[in-house]
């Protein structure tokens, strides 16, 4: 039986460090939810969230598409 997913909260931000979108995703572990997030692309930086806890900041560009 797996284990039931948990829901993570993203966070991403512009050059300026303006909030840009806050979104909820669904993943298995940590890992699971960094990829997503990497996966979907974001602005210049990207935080995760499981509740309290700062799972990963991620620094990036904006994925075109």
């Amino acid at each position: 039986m797996s284990s039931p997913l948990k829901i993570y909260r993203v966070y991403c931000y512009d050059a300026a460090h303006q909030e840009l979108t806050a979104d909820f995703i669904e993943a298995a572990n940590d890992a699971d939810a960094i990829a997503q997030a990497q996966a979907t692309g974001f602005g210049s930086k990207c935080e995760i969230w499981d509740g309290r806890r700062l799972v990963a900041q991620l620094e990036g560009e904006r994925q075109a598409g």
